[in-house]
């Protein structure tokens, strides 16, 4: 009973990290894209100065 239980414990752990992981990735790549937006914007809106 107690390698049952072991056994559910570690499929539940896999699962978890199953969605935990590509949601982490996302949201990093979510960031990443919002800071390096805003520095584009930036450097257009210097372009248009300089012009």
């Amino acid at each position: 009973m107690k390698a049952l239980k072991t056994v559910a414990v570690a499929l539940g752990i896999t699962l978890g990290a199953l969605v935990v992981i590509p949601l982490v990735v996302l949201a990093g790549l979510f960031v990443w894209l919002k800071l390096t937006e805003e520095s584009d914007e930036e450097a257009l809106e210097l372009d248009q100065e300089t012009v």
